[in-house]
């Protein structure tokens, strides 16, 4: 079983990350920018998790808690997933069959995804 774990930059809450514009529907501002500082902060990670994992997975997020204020813990995972599907770590981010979330001493966002084939 591969075990992969990257830390992200904190993501905004999914109610943050689509806005509408001229009839369609794009990425805010806000998005946008975590996805630059979240590409920059994969690369550095590289080797980390040169692996990918194949298959259906598991995944386990923790975010800062330093960052909790009034902030909704299930509205938080969709960006960390879509980023490791977008960067090739995970095949899809519909493959995954157990999402676990937490509060924690982490800085930004930790995401340790768990092979299951």
């Amino acid at each position: 079983m591969s075990v992969i774990t990257i830390d992200l930059p904190f993501p905004p809450s999914v109610n943050a990350i689509w806005r509408s514009f001229r009839g369609r529907v794009v990425a805010s501002k806000e998005a946008q920018i975590w996805w630059k500082l979240a590409e920059g902060t994969l690369y550095t990670q590289r080797p980390a998790w040169k692996a990918r994992i194949s298959g259906p997975f598991e995944a386990e997020l923790m975010f800062d808690q330093s960052k909790r204020g009034r902030k909704d813990l299930d509205n938080l995972s969709k960006l960390p997933l879509d980023a490791a599907q977008r960067f090739g770590i995970i095949d899809n981010d519909r493959l995954c069959e157990r999402l676990t979330s937490s509060w924690g001493e982490v800085d930004g966002c930790r995401l340790t995804l768990r092979g299951l084939a």
